[in-house]
């Protein structure tokens, strides 16, 4: 929201409330973390059933921590995802690799598109490292072998890294 002072000065005063954005923008910063959390489990490719309840469990804890955060924004986000949940329970399993991935970056990319448009910056700054977090969170939570049976364990693998860096690129635009 835009106050027109007088004299012709503008001030800025931007609202952490969700009833700022319209629907088709509230729909993205509301999908984003969940595209952000499928992109990172699947970034590396399809994870086993251990890997994907440790990824899962991890994603769970920082949202967990968001509906407790200190910008109102990302709170807000936070809990509406979890009042959503519980009303509207969903289950269609993860999508393909590249699918996920692209569907992350482009509901992010829309997201902060609204969010440069109708927040401030504090609330951009805060709702973009939260997201960072979700992906870097999942992608730690279970150590993988990015070169094969008898290669070492990585705490991120390569895929991982690249998507985590991808959304980095994203958000610092």
């Amino acid at each position: 929201m835009v106050w027109r002072f007088p004299a012709g000065t503008v001030e800025s005063v931007r609202m952490t409330d969700l009833s700022v954005f319209g629907d088709d923008e509230l729909a993205d910063v509301l999908a984003a973390p969940k595209a952000v959390m499928e992109g990172a489990i699947v970034a590396d490719g399809a994870p086993n059933a251990l890997r994907f309840l440790k990824e899962l469990t991890a994603a769970a804890k920082v949202f967990k921590e968001a509906q407790r955060h200190r910008n109102a924004l990302v709170k807000a986000v936070a809990n509406r995802l979890r009042e959503r949940d519980v009303k509207e329970p969903r289950s269609e399993g993860l999508l393909e690799q590249d699918e996920a991935i692209a569907k992350a970056l482009g509901t992010t990319e829309r997201a902060l598109a609204a969010l440069r448009e109708r927040a401030g910056q504090e609330d951009f700054d805060a709702y973009g490292a939260w997201l960072v977090r979700i992906a870097t969170k999942v992608a730690e939570a279970a150590r993988s072998k990015s070169g094969g049976f008898f290669s070492k364990k990585v705490a991120v693998s390569d895929g991982e890294r690249e998507f985590i860096e991808r959304l980095e690129a994203l958000i610092a635009r």
